[in-house]
C-alpha cells in the first residue's frame, strides 16, 4: 500500500518525532525537513546567534524556490512520511516572502504539491515554551500565527487535516494506526 503522509504544524509541536514513529511503524521512508533546510542554512552561513529569525533568513524568493523544488523532488517517491508539507511551505511564504506575485505563484505550486498526500495530520500549537534546537524561532506567538495560517491554507487548498489533539507521540501513533491499519 502506498502511503504519503504529511505532518503539518508549526515549530515545536513534535512533528519530527511523530514522523519518525510513523516511518518506523509503517516501514516507509522519513523525509525530513532538516535534510533540505539544514543544507541551505549551512551553505548560506546562517548564524543562529545573530538574532535573525530562521524563517526570515530562509524567506528570500531564491531560497524558498530551492526549498520547494527540493521538497517536490523529495516527495516524488511512492510512499513516505514527512515533517514538512506544502501547507507549511505556503504558510511560511505568506508570512515571510516579499511581493504578492512571488507569494501567489509559490502558494499555487504548494497547492499542486498538496495533491500527493494520502493523509495529513495536524499537530496543534501548544501555548508554552518551545525547546531550543538552534533551528527554530522560539516566540510562541509567532508559532501561533504560523499555526493559524496553516489552518487557513489547508482550507484554501480544500484539504482535510486530521487533528492530533494528543501531544504525546505514542498516543498520536495509535490514532494513525487505527486510521491507516
Amino acid at each position: 500500500m502506498d502511503i504519503r503522509i504529511g505532518i503539518v504544524g508549526c515549530a515545536g509541536t513534535g512533528k519530527s518525532v511523530f514522523a519518525e514513529k510513523i516511518a518506523a511503524t509503517f516501514n516507509v521512508p522519513l523525509l525530513s525537513s532538516k535534510d533540505i533546510t539544514g543544507d541551505i542554512l549551512i551553505r548560506d552561513g546562517y548564524d543562529y546567534a545573530s538574532g535573525i529569525q530562521v524563517e526570515r533568513f530562509l524567506s528570500t524568493p531564491e531560497r524558498q524556490k530551492e526549498i520547494l523544488t527540493r521538497t517536490i523532488a523529495q516527495q516524488s517517491v511512492s510512499s513516505f512520511v514527512t515533517d514538512r508539507t506544502s501547507v507549511d511551505l505556503a504558510a511560511y511564504a505568506i508570512l515571510e516572502m516579499d511581493g504578492p506575485l512571488n507569494v501567489k505563484k509559490y502558494v499555487e505550486q504548494c497547492r499542486q504539491l498538496s495533491e500527493v498526500y494520502t493523509h495529513l495530520f495536524f499537530c496543534n500549537w501548544v501555548d508554552g515554551d518551545i525547546s531550543d534546537n538552534h533551528k527554530r524561532t522560539l516566540d510562541p506567538w509567532y508559532q501561533f500565527t504560523v499555526h493559524s495560517v496553516e489552518m487557513q491554507v489547508a482550507a484554501m487548498f480544500g484539504l482535510t487535516l486530521i487533528n492530533m489533539v494528543e501531544e504525546d507521540a505514542g498516543k498520536r501513533l495509535e490514532i494513525v494506526k487505527n486510521l491507516i491499519g
